[in-house]
């Protein structure tokens, strides 16, 4: 029996529509992945946090937090789709197109939803603890990856999870913005709107000009 190749092994088309096509449904689907994300972590809050040990080491801690935070979103996705959808939630997801030259690693986010049409592309979402709303270096990091274009490089959207230890999460706003170097607006759209949720945008020498989300996720008990 011929084995079916891997999402990461198929080929998908590289013409100028099929790019123009992934950066359309990723403006499309923006809403709809991030009201998802906002909801497992109600979830995850819900029914993990209290078991889960903010006291284990911040990088430990993080991938525990996304672990959960991806089963919860993972099972939402799955109720409200029955599994047949535009795009599949993946757990890792490793970017092909940033990847180095062998023997490099691609860079991998932690979790994306993939454009099922055509899997080169993907909505991706990176992740941090931040301990305190003033602890914003880790977390600049991931924001860079995105800026600089190795993160949704086909794409012009994506988001950055803060998992914020301690809160408000206004004060964590207020000390990116300045670092950032651009303003942060609110979501508009009523799934988002009373979340802690704002939108900075991007120009890219590389890659299409960015949309990107900061999720301000407040984790103290």
């Amino acid at each position: 029996m011929t084995r079916r190749p891997t999402l990461s092994e198929q080929h998908w088309p590289t013409d100028a529509h099929s790019t123009a096509q992934a950066r359309q449904w990723a403006a499309d689907a923006a809403v709809q992945v991030l009201d998802w994300t906002w909801r497992s972590f109600d979830r995850l809050k819900a029914i993990h946090l209290s078991k889960v040990d903010v006291a284990q080491p911040l990088e430990q801690l993080e991938r525990n937090l996304a672990a959960l935070h991806f089963v919860e979103l993972n099972i939402l996705w799955a109720q409200e789709t029955g599994g047949y959808s535009s795009v599949t939630p993946i757990l890792e997801w490793s970017e092909l197109e940033s990847r180095p030259a062998a023997p490099g690693k691609p860079p991998a986010y932690d979790f994306a939803f993939v454009f099922n049409e055509n899997q080169r592309a993907a909505w991706p979402i990176e992740a941090k603890v931040v301990p305190t709303p003033n602890t914003v270096a880790a977390y600049l990091s991931d924001v860079a990856k995105f800026v600089s274009g190795v993160a949704a490089p086909l794409t012009s959207e994506g988001g950055v999870i803060a998992y914020l230890l301690s809160g408000p999460e206004v004060a964590f706003f207020a000390a990116l913005e300045p670092k950032l170097g651009e303003p942060l607006a609110e979501a508009v759209e009523s799934a988002l709107s009373g979340r802690a949720h704002r939108i900075s945008h991007h120009e890219r020498s590389s890659a299409p000009q960015l949309r990107l989300h900061h999720l301000a996720m407040l984790c103290a008990r």
